[in-house]
């Protein structure tokens, strides 16, 4: 499985526009990052992904993760959770 996420993180971390990449666990650890992605940021990606999951009030049994944008200044950050990993797109 590490030599997937290594994979993952450079085939995503080389596209254009790419700055950086980051894969966490659903406990906040970083697995990888690549680029501009600071390993100290995981627990609050993490968070964020799993918070913006209680946002929709409409279904009570959702399963379906959000996919969060975040911009601020010159970078916009693609934040998904797919269930045991999170991951974040440093644009």
């Amino acid at each position: 499985m590490e030599s997937e996420l290594i994979s993952t993180l450079d085939n995503l971390a080389n596209k254009e526009g790419v700055k950086g990449v980051l894969v966490a666990d659903e406990k906040g650890l970083c697995l990888g990052v690549r680029g501009i992605a600071k390993p100290d940021a995981a627990a609050f990606i993490t968070s964020i992904a799993n918070t913006a999951r209680h946002l929709d009030y409409t279904q009570e049994d959702k399963v379906e993760c959000p996919t969060i944008n975040v911009e601020f200044e010159n970078n916009h950050v693609v934040i998904r959770n797919e269930g045991t990993f999170t991951l974040a797109i440093f644009m």
